[in-house]
């Protein structure tokens, strides 16, 4: 019976298809047009309210996008086709309150130096990079991943913002990372090599956040 195994490839236990995977994005954006426009506009204000010094209201839209995600793909799209999608919306809807009680809290509060600048470039990613290369690789202009509506460029600026943002929330930061690398894994079976790329990126700059971060600290101690 082991043998058998054999026969399988990864593939085969990855729960939708590359094919169901980007049709997902297709529906989502021929679902909410054109309120993914507004929940863009909401992500984008998260990032200038952060950079203008920070607020309470950063993390209010942040919130607002996690939500809608977690509503619009996770429940009404991903699970009827995945059975762990249902779970995974009320992952989202606990990311969406953890980012929350951050701003409540005072927590999205510009932190400046290198590793505001490391989530700068998480954030441009996110907001512009991710969503414009699947279409210039091959991907469909339909299907494309908009930033506070689809997952991926989602987690992509929230991880962004936790950089910019003092001090470091690595527990905010754990959710945005297991969805990149469920992401990863489907783009991998994919063939999409930018997609694949995405997780080692953002851990590479969470690292050197965290690195900059501590000996910022220091510094300031000294």
């Amino acid at each position: 019976m082991l043998g058998s195994l054999d026969t399988y490839s990864f593939r085969d236990f990855v729960p939708v298809t590359p094919e169901v995977w980007a049709r997902l994005f297709e529906r989502l954006n021929e679902q909410v047009w054109p309120w993914q426009l507004l929940f863009l506009a909401f992500m984008l204000f998260a990032l200038w309210r952060l950079y203008q010094g920070g607020s309470r209201t950063a993390g209010l839209a942040l919130a607002a996008c996690w939500c809608w995600s977690g509503i619009q793909f996770q429940f009404i799209l991903h699970a009827p086709l995945n059975w762990a999608a249902s779970a995974m919306g009320w992952i989202f809807m606990v990311q969406a309150v953890l980012v929350l009680l951050v701003g409540l809290g005072g927590g999205w509060q510009f932190s400046g130096g290198l590793r505001a600048r490391l989530g700068m470039v998480l954030a441009v990613l996110g907001v512009l990079v991710l969503p414009l290369v699947g279409p210039l690789t091959g991907r469909s202009w339909t299907a494309i991943e908009v930033a506070g509506t689809a997952p991926a460029p989602t987690a992509l600026v929230t991880l962004g913002m936790l950089l910019m943002a003092r001090p470091l929330g690595w527990v905010t930061a754990l959710i945005p990372s297991l969805w990149l690398i469920y992401s990863s894994v489907i783009w991998w079976v994919s063939g999409w090599l930018p997609g694949v790329l995405v997780v080692p990126i953002a851990v590479a700059f969470l690292v050197a956040g965290g690195v900059a971060g501590g000996s910022h600290s220091r510094t300031e101690r000294r």
